[in-house]
């Protein structure tokens, strides 16, 4: 009885700990080496502070990156354009900008 009580709790945590190892979450992204940090852009909604599914657009190609940010916490409820420091889903810092900065770091259209 307690044999398969132990054998039924190992077989759970290695699905637990493989799940976290192959999935996209910020605990991981935080510790990649591999994964470069980067600094996007988003228009978020106002009177919010908590952002989810966040798209963000990579200002190099003024694109939309192909992933969201599943989570990124504001501060600010009366401004929607921020600037986000992140590495994958890991968000270091945001920063608030003006609706002409964040027009400028995405325009690449020259």
């Amino acid at each position: 009885m307690l044999k398969d009580i132990l054998i039924t709790a190992y077989i759970l945590l290695q699905i637990a700990v493989g799940r976290v190892a192959f999935d996209n979450y910020s605990v991981t992204d935080r510790i990649k080496q591999d994964l470069p940090e980067t600094v996007s852009y988003a228009k978020v909604p106002k009177s919010n502070l908590d952002y989810r599914n966040v798209r963000i657009i990579d200002p190099a190609t003024g694109k939309e990156l192909p992933y969201r940010l599943k989570r990124v916490g504001g501060y600010d409820p009366s401004r929607q354009y921020i600037a986000i420091e992140h590495k994958g889903q890991y968000v270091r810092q945001i920063d608030y900008i003006s609706k002409q900065k964040f027009l400028k770091a995405v325009d690449k259209s020259d």
